[in-house]
């Protein structure tokens, strides 16, 4: 086959090659992939999002651990609590009327010319090779003002855009090639299990749809918040998890 031809055969697989990929890599927040951030020479940009309002609660000081782990390694870190941003305010998760409006508007959105909140949030996306979710599991899902945080900022232009002579989405944010979700659950694996984990599964599956073709997932939580015998070296003892394994992520 002349080369003309290998490459035409390679640009008609490549969707191929790219569910496969997808599909495979769907499992790493099931099976955590090998550790890689740890090797001489890896630098990354990571972008760790809190979403908790208490500001001494459990998922800040997973926070925290994730952070210094991060630092350990010697990776580059910007964080982010979604209810205290850095000017001190809260980001807000309503799309508004004329925000949803203008939602097709690619880079032109309202929020991204006028709001500082999205504005610093879709920068850091740009920026970073590694995005860090942390946030509490309510009603077995993300909580809200995540969500807000996905639809005001994950948007046209961003997230993904349209091609429209192929007529198909195209990939936003390549640059981003791991995402760790770092959660906590009031119950315990089977009940979390059995209610579908709707939170993981979006983020696993759709979200990651707008990351690099070969981005990996992990997936870290502590079960069993709401029992009365969890005690606090079983706390300390999952900081210190993270932690470690974020020293090596």
């Amino acid at each position: 086959m002349s080369k003309n031809g290998m490459t035409q055969l390679a640009a008609a697989l490549q969707p191929l090659k790219n569910l496969v990929w997808r599909r495979a890599n769907r499992m790493t927040s099931l099976i955590p992939p090998p550790p890689y951030g740890g090797r001489p020479g890896v630098h990354k940009k990571v972008f760790v999002v809190c979403a908790n309002p208490i500001g001494m609660s459990f998922s800040n000081a997973i926070a925290d651990s994730a952070v210094k782990g991060l630092a350990t390694a010697g990776h580059e870190v910007r964080r982010i609590n979604l209810y205290k941003m850095p000017d001190g305010g809260c980001f807000s998760p309503l799309l508004s009327a004329e925000e949803r409006e203008g939602y097709f508007l690619e880079n032109d959105q309202p929020q991204l010319n006028n709001d500082e909140h999205v504005k610093y949030a879709v920068e850091s996306l740009r920026w970073c090779d590694s995005l860090v979710l942390v946030y509490p599991t309510w009603w077995y899902n993300i909580p809200a003002i995540l969500k807000g945080f996905f639809d005001r900022c994950f948007v046209p232009g961003v997230g993904f855009r349209y091609n429209k002579e192929l007529g198909m989405r195209e990939v936003g944010l390549q640059n981003i090639q791991q995402v760790g979700i770092l959660t906590t659950y009031g119950f315990n694996n089977l009940q979390i299990a059995t209610s579908g984990d709707a939170g993981r599964r979006m983020i696993s599956g759709g979200m990651r749809m707008l990351f690099a073709t070969d981005c990996t997932m992990s997936h870290q939580a502590m079960y069993n918040l709401q029992d009365p015998n969890l005690t606090r070296e079983d706390r300390v003892e999952f900081l210190d998890d993270v932690e470690g394994k974020f020293e090596k992520w």
